[in-house]
Parts: C-alpha cells; structure tokens; sequence
C-alpha cells in the first residue's frame, strides 16, 4: 500500500442496497412463457442474468469463515470472516421471450467486507465493491455477456488506526466479454477477456484474462444437488500470475422454485481478491454459506 493516499469519498452503499431492495421485490417469472401468455418484458426471468458459481468477486450474497495462511494483512496467519451482500437483477427483456433466446440488460452491485477474528475487537480490515451493467444474449444454453463494471476498495478504520497505515486509491472502470457454452449437460465451460478503461493507481495495468468449469448433475430432483466450479483470473498487474478458486458443495433446497443457496467448501490461492492488498499473495480454505439472491 501506498502511504499518504487517502481514500476517495466515493461511497457505492446505498446504490448496492437499492439493488438488493428492487431484486427482493422483483417478481419471479417462469424460464420460458406459457402459451397464450403475455411475454414479461419489464423485470423479466431472475435466470436471464446468471451467475457463475466459484468467481470470488462476482456479486453474491454470503456468510463464510476463512483460514488464511500467507496472509497480506498485518493481522498475519489465522481465522478470518468474510460477509458479502449482493445481487443480480435483470432489467428488461430487449429481445426473445426465454432463457433460451432471451437478450436482456439488467444491474448488478455487491459489496464484500473482510474481518480480522484474530484479534477480540473483530475489527474491519478490507471493504470491495462492485457495480456493473451487464448485457447478456442466450443462445440454447449458452450465453454470451458483455458487460461495464465499477470495482473501488476500502481500507477498515479500526485496521488503518491500529497498524497507522493509510488506505489505497484503488478503483476500476472497465469493460469486459465472457461466452458461457455448456458442451454437456453436467458441465459449463466459460472464458472471457476484461480491460479497465480507468485505473487508480494510475500507473496500474489494465488487461485481465477469466477462465472456468462448473458442473452439477444432469438431474435436479433431488433435494441437495452437489456441485463444483474452478475459476482462474489473471491480471496483466499482477504479471499473470494465476488466482485459482475451486468450489464445491451442495445446493439447498428450491426456494420459490429455484435454486438460491449453496453450502460450499472454497480454496483460493494467488494473488489476493482484497482490492487493498492488491497484487499480494494468498491461500485461504473457507466454509459458507452463498446465496444468488
């Protein structure tokens, strides 16, 4: 970190509760209309906006407990929590009427706040945000996203007064691509090419390259469906040295007929998600909860 930069005042809090409140009263529509019925075109289908599943920093809503080893922070070696609200809300229906051939726009905004456990306090070391617009077209069960996105982070006060360090001035604008193809119905593969546009520090790089898997089972009949996902980041700033995170674990129970959380089992390892510690290396096992709201 830089000292002497202060953080910006920029606070993107209320605009990520504001999604949260219009996703939660949102209707839930159907994957594909009825016949005879009128195609929703305002707030249309939750699943037109899909979410990939181990991407650290995609907007989710979870609850999880960490051990981190090779830790950035001062806190060094030990346990850590991470609670992260967000969601993902479609907007309109452009084109099609399904799933299947659906193009639609929608927001989507999620803020990740990370604790340190290692001291009594629990104090607040690192807070990431993200809004975005993506843009997505479905084509079977493919989907091709196009996407803007803000991400900004924020050093804790407790974290900045007990070490006497200030925070980064770190921010993105950037733009990104991402195609979806599901070769088999038990596998999801995806890959994508990002480049910010806009870049605090300044003096940062702006190419990312984004590569995953997932898979679950073919037949969703039954109440806890397993699965797993890999996604691999790599950052022209952090000299393409690869973030690997591999989830697995069960999806719960439907609820309002789809699936919404998961108890998942995470390793990450690579350069840190923590937009404060940017470019630092970590492991880090973590037990949670992970909710697609």
């Amino acid at each position: 970190m830089t000292a002497g930069r202060k953080c910006p005042p920029y606070r993107p809090g209320l605009v990520c509760a504001a999604i949260v409140a219009l996703a939660a009263t949102a209707p839930i529509a159907l994957p594909s209309p009825l016949a005879g019925q009128e195609v929703r075109r305002l707030f249309p289908a939750r699943e037109l906006l899909p979410s990939l599943v181990a991407a650290p920093r995609d907007p989710v809503t979870k609850a999880a407990l960490l051990y981190v080893a090779d830790n950035p922070d001062a806190f060094g070696n030990g346990v850590e929590a991470e609670v992260a609200l967000g969601t993902t809300l479609p907007i309109y229906l452009l084109a099609g009427d399904s799933v299947e051939d659906g193009l639609a726009i929608g927001i989507e905004g999620g803020a990740f706040a990370r604790f340190g456990l290692q001291v009594t306090e629990r104090e607040l070391i690192n807070t990431d945000w993200i809004f975005a617009v993506p843009l997505i077209w479905h084509h079977g069960t493919s989907w091709l996203r196009l996407r803007y996105y803000h991400t900004s982070s924020h050093l804790g006060d407790e974290y900045s007064r007990r070490f006497e360090v200030d925070g980064e001035n770190f921010s993105r604008d950037a733009v990104d691509a991402l195609g979806y193809l599901r070769p088999i119905p038990a596998l999801g593969l995806y890959g994508g090419l990002g480049f910010a546009y806009n870049v605090h520090p300044e003096d940062s790089q702006r190419w990312t390259v984004r590569l995953g898997a997932e898979t679950a089972p073919p037949n969703d009949t039954h109440t806890l469906l397993p699965y797993a996902a890999i996604d691999a980041q790599l950052e022209q700033d952090t000299g393409w040295d690869p973030r690997l995170a591999l989830q697995t674990g069960v999806w719960l129970p439907r609820l309002a007929g789809r699936r919404a959380i998961r108890l998942g089992l995470e390793l990450l390892t690579g350069p840190t998600p923590l937009g404060q510690f940017q470019g630092l290396h970590t492991t880090q096992l973590a037990l949670g909860l992970f909710g697609n709201l």
